[in-house]
């Protein structure tokens, strides 16, 4: 493991226009598509440790084949309720063989064994993050078993809840993992032990764990504004949002005049706007930008987004308008989060070596 210093000092953070140039950055922007893929539940009842339906994964190689037709890659982040279910296991099996797809590991601490011995977990234990450690571990093992009993190697993560941290990072990095895609930019939420993005934005940041070997990169998904500074907005939405300013609607007023935070998320209503936040970010030539979903939202009726046929036609627009976007731009392509984090790791070795 590295030392506390290495950790402190190792961080490589791609903060300007002149840093992207000199990595290479400014050339390409790769585009993801990110699934979490989990078991089905009421999210309002709170986090059960035995939700395990996972009816949804069916629908998947049908979300594949609409992005095969864009030639988009798709990684689906998949958690043990998915793997241990032999039906859905298969599924995964088979979407894994294709050119397209990466495999990713996801984890929801409350219904991954061992479990606790109750029928739900606090939502401060919803976050991997703050079970003990030696807990969170053996979840993490379990998962990858899990994973090893299907013949699948993942090197990409994201944690339920987004939730990560130094240590869950470096139990993943002595395990093969090069990429962690739980970042959030801009954004916390007030739930207990909720993890805290407001300081981190578009670029992804590589972690130097072990001397010698690759990085650990966490590739951000992608929520911002239409305006710049991105830090100015979030300041501004996150005192909109207090209860006493809540009422003066400043938020809405300004969201109807000149300034939007967007979402590119395929079900979420922040990912409605989409097509707006795509040309601004063309403009910062990001090395990376992240969509994102739910499986359960592929099927009607499974969770809060997608509650019926329209709501799932909606899902299929949003993927299709934004591809088109992205289509039309060369600087543009498609990867999987893995194959982000090579590139990544690529240009900064040949950037140490200059």
């Amino acid at each position: 493991m590295g030392s506390r210093i290495d950790r402190r000092v190792n961080w490589n953070v791609w903060a300007s226009k002149q840093e992207r140039s000199e990595w290479g950055g400014g050339m390409t922007t790769q585009y993801t598509i990110t699934v979490d893929t989990e078991e089905e539940w009421d999210w309002s009842s709170g986090y059960p440790t035995h939700s395990r339906s996972v009816q949804n994964i069916k629908a998947l190689p049908a979300f594949q084949e609409a992005c095969d037709g864009f030639g988009a890659k798709v990684t689906y982040f998949v958690n043990h309720a998915v793997l241990d279910n032999p039906q859905a296991a298969a599924v995964i099996r088979q979407l894994a063989s294709r050119s397209n797809v990466e495999i990713g590991f996801h984890i929801h601490s409350w219904n991954t064994p061992p479990l606790a011995d109750k029928a739900e977990e606090s939502v401060r234990n919803s976050f991997l993050q703050n079970l003990p450690r030696d807990q969170a571990i053996a979840k993490l093992d379990s998962v990858l078993d899990a994973f090893h009993a299907c013949d699948l190697k993942p090197t990409s993560f994201r944690g339920g809840r987004y939730s990560t941290s130094d240590w869950i990072q470096e139990y993943l990095h002595s395990h093969g993992f090069i990429a962690d895609a739980s970042i959030l930019p801009f954004t916390t939420w007030p739930d207990d032990g909720a993890p805290d993005f407001r300081d981190r934005n578009l670029m992804p940041r590589r972690r130097s764990i072990k001397e010698g070997a690759a990085g650990m990169w966490e590739i951000p998904l992608t929520l911002a504004y239409t305006r710049k500074p991105w830090s100015f907005w979030q300041k501004f939405y996150q005192v909109g949002e207090f209860a006493p300013l809540r009422q003066l609607r400043c938020i809405g007023i300004a969201e109807r005049l000149f300034v939007k935070r967007i979402w590119l998320n395929l079900e979420h209503p922040l990912g409605e706007f989409a097509n707006r936040l795509l040309p601004v970010l063309r403009r910062e030539q990001l090395p990376c930008i992240n969509f994102t979903m739910h499986s359960s939202s592929l099927v009607p009726g499974l969770n809060a987004y997608t509650k019926t046929d329209a709501d799932l036609s909606r899902l299929y627009r949003r993927l299709a308008s934004s591809l088109e976007q992205l289509g039309q731009w060369p600087e543009f392509q498609s990867a999987t989060v893995t194959e982000v984090a090579q590139k990544l790791e690529s240009q900064y070795d040949a950037r140490s070596r200059n």
